[in-house]
Parts: structure tokens; C-alpha cells; sequence
């Protein structure tokens, strides 16, 4: 059977060119939507942003040290983000321990968190601050006074009350000591001070008990009282327990205290004295020298055997007052130890300007009054060349003065040097004037 060809009509072919047509049309249409979709709806979906820190993901800073942001990079599918980054700093660098910067990126409605840790710490050790000196001398026997010191730390402050102080003293024994000051803070750190505290004997070598003398230290007091009956302000007043321990000092280490006569005749060369010899003079004869007024005096003299010699004002107190076979009594002048008597000399010393018959009549009543002519003592330490001839003419051997210092053959025999011996004369001031 034959089949019959089908004629295409204009109709037919038409159909087929419109069909062919929307499938040209279509199929990219349906490509391109079709990737579209994918690469921003299915591809965005199933994406996720690379959120990555610059630099360490963990730093450690010293407390009050600076923070430098380092940042952080952003992507998202391959696409840099990284402007749109928000940093969230709220760092305290005031404080100790872990806080966080945080990182966060938002894209796409998509967000993204990240964040770096910050570690606050202390390292700084706290700082201690002596007052005072780092080195000190003291005598052997006085107690260690603590100057003071101060802790200051940099996040703690003032840690001075955790300071811990020790020290290996031994104030009897010479040598030398440290004080340590150590403190800790609340993280750990640590510090310490040291000052030195050097014991010294603070009194000078004694002369050898077999050397001859060629210096002599000569003693001036004026008064003396008991404290534990009587209170005196005035320095040339001497306690009877100072001048017993001076006394028992020159006992102890067997010190030769000297007569006037001794005294006079070493002067001239007349005899050698040991080197351990000292002349203990008093002056005026007023508050506690006599038996009349205190007795403070002979009573000690008299216990330690020690001689001395009184410097008697003779026309205002009795000689009998003051007798003792350990006392010397010479003269202090019989009436001109008066100060402020006329101007334009030492102190306004009498003696200074009374007319030359006044001063030998005053010189030589005292030398009867006390029966001896060894020895003169200037009122007020005041003198001249021509007071020192009156005094040569009167007859007496020797004068005394003030100086702070030791008498020795070649002294001025009208002058002879003397150590003022005060209330506050301590052991020590008293070794180094007889040494």
C-alpha cells in the first residue's frame, strides 16, 4: 500500500519556526535564570563568610602598656568584606586578667563573629623608698632607730604595711649589719632594699698605762645637782650620775687624777706623770660643790679617791665649806667675777678694767684667803697680755683659761687650756677629751 506524502502547508511550516523559536528564546532564558538562582539564591545559602583575625588570636600586655589593633579580613564567596567589619574594643587596661576585642561582619544577612583575647598582666615590681640614709654608724650599745621606708606599687599603690623588715643587729658587737625590706604585690612581684647599719666603738685608744704624758687633758665644771631630787636646764650644770660614771671610767681604766702641785710641777718638767693623768677642775664654788649648798661633790670625790682642785671665788664663800683631803682650793679671784662690769672687753669681765692696784689687792686677799698661790683661773675665761703680768706678779705658778684642749710643757703656763664639761658631756665626748 502506497502511503501518501503529506504536503507541508505554509500553515505547518510556520507552527514548526515558532516552535523552533521559543526553544532558541527559551532554553537560554531557563540557563540563565536557572544559574542565577543557583549562584544567588542556592550558592549564598549554603555559603559562609571567612571571618580571619590579623595577627595573634591571644596577646599579652603589661598593665597600662598600649594595645595596636592589628584588625582582622573578611570574605565571602571570594569577595573581600573586610570593610564592613565592626571591631567592639572594650578593653580596660587598668585591670588585671582575660578581656575580649570582638569581630563581627554581616553580609548577605549573614553574620559573622570572631574575637581575640587580650591578657592584662603585672609584671612591675613594686618600688620601696628608704627614708633617710642607705648607711649608717652607730655606737656600740645605742639601739637601731628605724628611719622609715615606703612601698608604692603600680597597680596595687601603697603597699607599705606588707613590707617585711629584718635585720641580724647585735648592738654589742662591732661590726657591720644589713636591714632588708622586702614586699610582694597581689600578682607576685617582688622587691627588695637593703641599708647598712655599721657598730662602731665609738671611744678613742687609751695612752699606754706605761707611757709618759706629753699632753694632759685638764677638766672645767662649774655645778652639780642629784636628779633624783633636783631638776636644773642650765648646761654647766653636771648630774651626780654623769660625773660618777666619769669618775668610774678614770677609776676603771686606771687613770692617775692630779693635785695641783702634781700638776704645776709637770709643768716646769719638774717630774714625769703617766699618760693616764688628768686634772679635774671646778670652778666658783657655787651649787652643790660645798657643804653649804648640795654637797654633790666631795661625797664622790671621796668615794673614787679622785683629786681635784676648786677654783674658789673667796670673797663670796667660806674655804671651810669645801674641805677635803681629795679638794684642792685655789683662787677664782676674791671679788671680780662679775660680767657686764665695763664695756669694751671680754664678756664686760671686772677684772679687765679695774686699775692695776685693784686687781693685785684683789689677787693677793684671794691668795690669803685660800692660802696657796699655785694656780688662777680667769674669770669668764677672760684675759689679756697685761692681766696675765698682774697675775705673774701676784706670784701665782699657773693660769687657767678655756680652749677645748689638752695642756701640754710648751702651753702657755698663763693660759693653760681647758675642756668645758657640760650637763649633756656624754662617756663617749668625755674618752675622746682624755685620750
Amino acid at each position: 500500500m502506497v502511503k501518501k506524502r503529506k504536503i507541508k502547508t505554509k500553515k505547518h511550516i510556520k507552527k514548526k519556526f515558532l516552535i523552533f523559536l521559543s526553544l532558541v528564546i527559551l532554553i537560554p532564558a531557563l540557563s540563565f535564570w536557572g544559574y542565577f538562582l543557583y549562584d544567588n539564591v542556592y550558592l549564598n545559602k549554603i555559603s559562609k563568610i571567612n571571618l580571619k583575625l590579623n595577627g595573634k588570636d591571644h596577646i599579652t600586655l603589661e598593665l597600662n602598656e598600649e594595645y595596636k589593633e592589628y584588625g582582622a579580613k573578611a570574605k565571602f564567596r571570594k569577595k573581600d568584606i573586610s570593610k564592613k567589619i565592626k571591631i567592639d574594643n572594650k578593653l580596660d587596661f587598668t585591670k588585671l586578667g582575660d578581656q575580649y576585642v570582638i569581630y563581627s561582619v554581616t553580609d548577605h544577612n549573614k553574620t559573622s563573629k570572631i574575637k581575640r583575647k587580650v591578657t592584662i598582666v603585672d609584671k612591675t615590681a613594686p618600688e620601696i623608698t628608704l627614708t633617710g640614709k642607705k648607711e649608717y654608724k652607730i655606737d656600740l650599745g645605742a639601739d637601731y632607730v628605724e628611719p622609715g621606708y615606703k612601698a608604692i606599687d603600680n597597680y596595687d599603690g601603697d603597699i607599705t604595711e606588707s613590707v617585711d623588715v629584718k635585720n641580724n643587729i647585735d648592738k654589742e658587737k662591732e661590726g657591720t649589719y644589713e636591714v632588708t625590706y622586702s614586699v610582694k604585690d597581689s600578682s607576685g612581684n617582688a622587691s627588695q632594699e637593703k641599708r647598712v647599719v655599721k657598730y662602731v666603738n665609738p671611744f678613742k685608744a687609751l695612752p699606754s698605762e706605761n707611757a709618759k704624758a706629753t699632753k694632759i687633758a685638764v677638766l672645767n665644771y662649774h655645778f652639780f645637782y642629784d636628779p633624783a631630787k633636783e631638776k636644773f636646764t642650765d648646761g654647766n650644770f653636771t648630774s651626780t650620775t654623769t660625773f660618777e660614771e666619769q669618775l668610774k671610767y678614770l677609776k676603771d681604766n686606771n687613770y692617775k687624777t692630779l693635785t695641783m702641785e702634781e700638776f704645776r710641777a709637770w709643768m716646769y718638767g719638774e717630774i714625769d706623770l703617766p699618760a693616764r693623768s688628768v686634772l679635774i677642775t671646778i670652778d666658783d664654788g657655787a651649787r652643790g660643790t660645798g657643804r653649804h649648798n648640795g654637797n654633790r661633790l666631795i661625797p664622790l670625790l671621796e668615794k673614787y679617791q679622785a683629786h681635784a682642785t676648786l677654783f674658789l671665788i673667796s670673797g663670796w664663800w667660806n674655804k671651810s665649806n669645801y674641805t677635803s683631803s681629795y679638794l684642792d682650793i685655789e683662787s677664782h679671784s676674791h671679788d671680780m667675777h662679775t660680767s657686764d662690769y665695763c664695756s669694751g672687753v671680754s664678756r664686760g669681765a671686772k677684772m679687765l678694767c679695774l686699775s692695776d692696784e685693784e686687781v693685785l689687792a684683789d689677787l693677793k686677799t684671794s691668795i690669803e684667803t685660800v692660802g696657796s698661790s699655785k694656780a688662777f683661773c680667769y674669770p669668764f675665761y677672760a684675759y689679756t697680755k697685761h692681766s696675765i703680768e698682774l697675775v705673774k706678779e701676784a706670784g701665782f705658778k699657773l693660769g687657767f683659761a678655756g680652749g677645748e684642749a689638752k695642756a701640754t710643757r710648751s702651753s702657755n703656763k698663763y693660759a693653760i687650756p681647758r675642756y668645758h664639761m657640760y650637763r649633756n658631756t656624754t662617756l663617749v665626748k668625755f674618752n675622746h677629751m682624755i685620750a
